[in-house]
């Protein structure tokens, strides 16, 4: 029985981070979509939608499945509470440093449209994904050239392909 309390624990603790992070992203985008003039003025112009289309319709997906998340966590976490109110109180197994990462993306996230206005969106793309990218490969493999290696030629594929769509194809506005 204790195992499964442990489980469950970390299972609602991680819907409701992840839809705390999903919903924060969600929101930050609204924010900065809705901040652009030039961007918001092409839609529902004429037949064609414009090229906010695509960034509100993903943001709004993203902030209903970042909600529905929210709320199974909270749900998750009033039944298990209820359950447990009689028992020992719950442990929290998991320190805080286990979540320093996805502290540092939701970070670099929201100074992500700021270097994008000072550099440049390729360059400020390579620069937010080539780090993370690495990291990712690092953590799975454990050879530091290979990360190296894939990270920057992910991250700089990735970058070029978001350039190739939303700048050049759908004409979004930075």
């Amino acid at each position: 029985m204790r195992s499964f309390n442990a489980f469950l624990d970390r299972a609602v603790g991680r819907d409701l981070a992840c839809g705390l992070l999903f919903s924060g992203i969600a929101l930050v985008g609204f924010i900065n979509v809705s901040g652009n003039t030039m961007l918001m003025n092409t839609l529902g112009r004429g037949p064609d939608p414009g090229p906010a289309l695509l960034p509100l319709t993903v943001l709004s997906f993203m902030l209903l499945g970042g909600s529905l998340l929210l709320l199974k966590g909270l749900a998750g976490w009033a039944l298990h509470s209820r359950r447990t109110a009689e028992q020992t109180p719950p442990q929290n197994n998991v320190p805080f440093g286990r979540h320093t990462h996805a502290v540092a993306l939701f970070v670099s996230l929201l100074a992500l449209p700021s270097v994008v206005t000072s550099l440049g969106f390729l360059p400020a793309t390579w620069l937010f994904a080539t780090p993370w990218l690495i990291w990712l490969e690092y953590r799975r493999c454990h050879r530091l050239r290979r990360a190296l290696l894939l990270g920057i030629m992910t991250a700089a594929l990735l970058s070029l392909a978001l350039y190739l769509i939303f700048i050049t194809l759908l004409g979004v506005a930075l």
